[in-house]
């Protein structure tokens, strides 16, 4: 085993974080940025014979390529690469955390709930990639990394195809095979469908703490994989919602086109087997606070990864009727959406409206930050649901979220505009 180097390029090594069969991790300092970041190094020994060389600096370059083309908030982002040193290396975002290869034993399983979270981000991130023609390859436990907050990130796209043809693909079998599907096996062109089956691996193998299909050697695994069918989630583990042994079932057909046809009808179908787990209201899970907001009209327009910003953003509360969430002439620095329920309008003690699920309130501290007296109250004339956003937290967001807000916004008071002017006729009228 080498030392561990003090420095590599600009960046302070600290120590190692982790090493494989092809190269090893470590947490470094960016002096520059002041920050931390993982360093991922080519083993030096693979590069002495040419032939390894070559397929481990291909390696490299495709995961820096396909890498830089996406962004995501649950795939690790590239810093930066330089494939002239010796041996080569890429940086990457730093996860403070580690692999879900931690929880895949009987004694060490997470909760099913967050199993079901996990599950989620992944597809939704795989169907980003998928968005971008990529396919992964090599999903499993050791490349998701889960942070000490409970977020996941996708890692380790060295393998990944781009179906773009943006870099040179690697022949042969490429990936793990414990996780591999029955045609990547069969080396046969890939699509997404593959990518859903390695990740079934890995969702039968956090719920029960075993794989699917598992052979003394490599050669008996993959014949498993080709033959065998899986222990039902349900015979391992009863107490699981009886909607998972339908979701894995259909992650591992053996017929990619038995599959979930998009990554959209496996992260619905997840979202569905998540519903039948009892949870009180304070544990609602991240996949649920998804859902809320995409399905109100507010984020018609929003980008998954726009949604998971927002959430990140802000802070979803429950408030029972009569609370108060605005006193007209107070002065705020928040917003709120109304995810459910009811709020009364009032102005000078008198009642302007009531406004239903998928509205904004108090959107003026944010279109005029000098104007942040509130015009009116609102207070809560049901139990509510409420994501509550400080303006300046906005004005700070990614510029894709600011514009997405922006347009809501403007949607929003162009609707009020229009139904006051409605009202006003209907005035005359009489």
């Amino acid at each position: 085993m080498t030392a561990t180097p003090s420095k590599i390029g600009k960046y302070q090594i600290e120590r190692e974080l982790g090493r494989g069969a092809s190269g090893v991790v470590y947490l470094a300092r960016d002096t520059f940025r002041d920050n931390w970041v993982a360093i991922k190094q080519i083993h030096p020994h693979l590069l002495r014979d040419p032939t390894q060389a070559s397929k481990y600096r291909r390696l490299l370059h495709n995961e820096a390529v396909l890498s830089g083309q996406i962004n995501h908030p649950h795939i690790v982002s590239l810093i930066d690469v330089d494939e002239r040193a010796d041996p080569p290396y890429l940086v990457l975002e730093y996860v403070q955390g580690q692999s879900l290869e931690q929880h895949t034993t009987p004694d060490t399983l997470l909760p099913v709930s967050e199993v079901l979270d996990i599950a989620f981000k992944c597809c939704n991130a795989l169907e980003y990639a998928h968005f971008h023609g990529l396919v992964h390859r090599d999903i499993k436990p050791a490349n998701l990394l889960l942070r000490n907050d409970g977020e996941v990130k996708l890692t380790d796209f060295g393998a990944a195809v781009s179906q773009h043809g943006d870099v040179t693909q690697l022949v042969g079998l490429i990936g793990s095979p414990a996780y591999m599907s029955p045609e990547q096996i069969r080396e046969e062109k890939l699509t997404h469908h593959s990518d859903m089956f390695s990740l079934g691996v890995v969702l039968y193998e956090l719920l029960t703490g075993q794989r699917p299909f598992q052979g003394e050697t490599d050669y008996a695994t993959i014949y498993k994989i080709g033959a065998d069918e899986p222990t039902p989630v349900r015979v391992l583990r009863p107490e699981l919602p009886g909607a998972m042994d339908e979701v894995v079932r259909t992650a591992l057909a053996k017929n990619a086109t038995h599959r979930f046809a998009t990554w959209s009808d496996f992260s619905n179908a997840i979202i569905g087997a998540s519903t039948s787990i009892s949870n009180v209201a304070s544990q609602i899970t991240e996949v649920q606070r998804f859902q809320a907001l995409r399905q109100l009209d507010f984020f018609e327009n929003f980008s998954d990864v726009a949604i998971w910003e927002t959430l990140r953003l802000g802070r979803i509360r429950t408030l029972q009727n009569g609370t108060v969430l605005m006193k007209e002439g107070a002065v705020g620095q928040s917003f709120y959406l109304l995810l459910d329920g009811v709020v009364r309008v009032t102005k000078k003690n008198l009642a302007l409206t009531k406004l239903r699920a998928g509205v904004s309130m108090g959107e003026m501290v944010y279109l005029q930050p000098g104007e942040n007296r509130r015009s009116a109250t609102v207070s809560a004339e049901t139990e509510v649901t409420v994501l509550k956003i400080k303006s300046a937290s906005l004005h700070q967001a990614s510029a894709e979220l600011q514009s997405c807000f922006d347009k809501a916004f403007i949607k929003m008071l162009v609707s009020r505009l229009i139904a006051t002017n409605q009202q006003l006729s209907e005035w005359d009228v009489r």
